[in-house]
């Protein structure tokens, strides 16, 4: 009886291993699918993530371009990046047939030790062939059909193959992949050129590349971080490579003290703002672990459409309008001088939109200027756009924007345009001289008109959002580099008062307190601040917790102004010093005068020097003097002793005002304002 069950269960084994074995033969050998083609790996990986609009159809942009890829072949691969790789992934890869039994029970082991994954057992071609036809999840299924397709892999082409495969998709930075993006963008070399500390690297990073990418801009803390991993991930990788004889005693020793050097390369063309953060998004651990859970871990090579949130036309019209604003507002602050504006322009790299279109920025030379055009107006400058893109018209309504500007710079915010004032801007321009434009539109004949822009100097950005999301947003003039609209520090407007409050409560405020709520003027930056309301004042004095529920900012102003007037010296005292702002004390020693000036003012922008001390000396001079003026009874004229402010220089601000008060064309509020603050 037991020797017919030995003799089933021995047919049953034999019988369900030769299906194995047929089906191997017939799903490997005679069937393996147009999956497995050279010609459809090598679309693979060629492919691009679009990057799309919020419709799901409009390019948006893209990471790399053809120009930006390069495929690298197995000869021109180092010896140094084979042998770091097979050390770091999969030591036995020129010896197995797709699988590693030994490795994947010593996997299973250490992770049933460690009680979680803490190693795995894939080979390098069960992870090209997971990175090339993108296993569907993390079942048994799913598994089993990536090991077939390692097998497939290993019959049909050679080890060499199969490593250049690997080579040319393994994920680097945002849409980029391959040893060739990698070595350019770690180093800015070529392949060939890869030394073995660097070879080291690229191979240490493969599945983890942004946790090793030393180009990490959050913080200094983070950039510290990031070295004393990439020394650690190149000190086990180098470890296995003298451990496997693929380096010399010699050369260990010499690698493991040699400091890498990384030289960021230019892999991909500048990306737009947009673009950039979608970048960041696809690469950070939130979005990579949901694409694990669906079996892809390499977006590069999934053929995937990113479709973002923003708008197409909102997005221009917003990049536009931030442009446009900033240009005016340069020559406000600026005016438009010829020899600055010329310095300015030859000195920039930026070289502006590649295509004339409407709303279009453009830097162009002016050709000629015509004073009278017979049917056409009485002014008109023509000009050739950079880069062979044609040329265009500005017409006098053209320079309207430019020329109010230049008028409120030239004399007073509060100027308006005279027939004179065209003459005093066209001084400042003459043919040869290179301009920065925009499109205003271009009419039936193909006919381009345009305004007269100044390349600012001035930067600023522009968020717009609705439930939550992003709509557009422009991060400055370029749309690229430096992100001002989320990576910029700014004024938080009446979102500070209820952080004010909250420290005032802390400082010794009551919120039954009285707080002044009648125009004054202030301290700013070293210049008179005048906050004006937002809505009618009824009261001059109103509490802590009226102004709150109000949104009062006259008396939130004043708040923040005179925010430690409740502590005593010693509690002040106690403030500064958790402030850091009181020298520091270390090993009994107090921090040297010298040093602790220099501190300070690098950290919070307090100068100490003559005239700051004059100004405290001032204010300490009006405390002393309370007691006087209450015994005299002029405690209103104390009131507005207190209310005057030290060295601020009134009477050269108010010869401005009074030059503007002569124009008689003034608005009455704008009189008003100007009346208030003449005094």
């Amino acid at each position: 009886m037991l020797k017919k069950i030995f003799l089933f269960f021995f047919t049953l084994i034999v019988l369900i291993l030769l299906a194995c074995f047929v089906g191997l033969y017939y799903y490997v050998e005679l069937h393996p699918g147009k999956e497995i083609s050279l010609a459809n790996i090598q679309s693979i990986l060629g492919k691009e993530s679009p990057v799309l609009y919020s419709d799901g159809l409009t390019p948006l942009g893209v990471f790399f371009d053809n120009a930006h890829r390069q495929y690298v072949t197995w000869d021109q691969i180092p010896k140094t990046f084979v042998n770091a790789l097979v050390a770091s992934e999969d030591n036995r890869f020129f010896e197995h047939h797709g699988f590693d039994a030994a490795s994947i029970t010593r996997a299973a082991i250490k992770n049933y030790e460690a009680g979680r994954v803490v190693q795995g057992g894939s080979t390098l071609t069960q992870q090209t062939a997971k990175n090339l036809f993108k296993r569907s999840g993390r079942s048994y299924e799913a598994k089993l059909k990536e090991l077939l397709y390692a097998l497939r892999l290993e019959h049909h082409y050679s080890k060499e193959q199969i490593f250049e495969f690997y080579s040319n998709q393994f994920y680097v930075r945002g849409n980029g992949h391959g040893l060739g993006v990698a070595a350019r963008y770690y180093f800015d070399k070529k392949v060939e050129e890869l030394t073995l500390i660097e070879s080291v690297f690229i191979a240490g990073s493969v599945k983890r590349p942004n946790y090793y990418n030393p180009f990490n801009r959050k913080s200094e803390e983070v950039k510290a971080q990031v070295r004393k991993r990439v020394r650690i991930r190149m000190a086990y990788v180098l470890k296995q490579m003298n451990n496997l004889g693929m380096i010399t005693g010699k050369e260990y020793a010499r690698a493991a003290v040699t400091d890498i050097v990384f030289n960021e390369g230019q892999v991909g063309y500048p990306l737009d703002y947009v673009t950039e953060m979608v970048r960041d998004a696809v690469a950070s651990e939130e979005v990579k672990a949901a694409l694990e859970e669906h079996g892809i871990s390499n977006l590069a090579t999934a053929g995937l459409r990113v479709i973002t949130s923003v708008d197409k036309a909102l997005q221009e019209n917003t990049l536009y309008s931030l442009r446009h604003e900033l240009s005016r507002l340069d020559v406000r602050l600026r005016g438009y001088k010829r020899e600055e504006v010329q310095q300015e322009i030859t000195k920039t790299n930026y070289r502006g939109d590649n295509e004339v279109k409407k709303g279009a920025f453009l830097f162009a030379e002016i050709i000629k200027i015509q004073r009278n055009v017979k049917g056409k107006g009485k002014l008109q400058i023509k000009v050739d756009f950079d880069g062979e893109l044609g040329s265009g018209i500005i017409e006098k309504n053209g320079l309207t924007r430019m020329l109010t500007a230049f008028v409120k710079w030239k004399k007073n915010r509060w100027s308006e345009v005279s027939k004179k004032d065209l003459s005093r801007l066209m001084k400042e321009l003459k043919e040869g001289d290179r301009v920065w434009v925009s499109v205003k539109e271009i009419n039936d004949e193909g006919t381009v008109l345009l305004d007269l822009e100044r390349f600012p100097e001035l930067q600023g950005g522009a968020l717009i959002l609705q439930n939550g999301m992003i709509k557009a947003m422009a991060g400055g003039v370029e749309n690229r580099f430096f992100n001002r609209a989320i990576a910029a520090k700014r004024t938080m407007g009446s979102a500070f008062k209820p952080y004010l409050y909250a420290a005032a409560l802390q400082l010794g405020w009551n919120t039954a307190d009285l707080l002044n709520n009648s125009r004054d003027v202030f301290v700013f930056q070293g210049q008179p601040y005048f906050p004006r309301p937002d809505h009618k004042i009824t009261t001059e004095k109103v509490s802590m917790s009226w102004a709150g529920v109000r949104s009062e900012n006259l008396a939130s102003v004043w708040l923040l102004y005179h925010l430690c007037d409740q502590l005593s010296s010693d509690e002040f005292q106690t403030l500064a010093s958790k402030m850091d702002l009181t020298p520091r004390v270390k090993d009994g020693k107090d921090e040297p005068y010298s040093l602790y000036k220099t501190r300070i003012r690098d950290k919070h922008g307090i100068v100490l020097n003559r005239s700051t001390l004059q100004e405290a000396a001032y204010t300490l001079a009006v405390q002393h003097l309370e007691t006087d003026f209450i015994f005299e009874d002029l405690v209103e004229e104390y009131d507005v002793l207190k209310s005057l402010h030290y060295g601020l220089r009134f009477d050269q601000y108010q010869k401005g005002i009074k030059a503007a008060l002569k124009n008689k064309k003034l608005k009455a509020s704008k009189r008003n304002e100007l009346l208030f603050r003449k005094g």
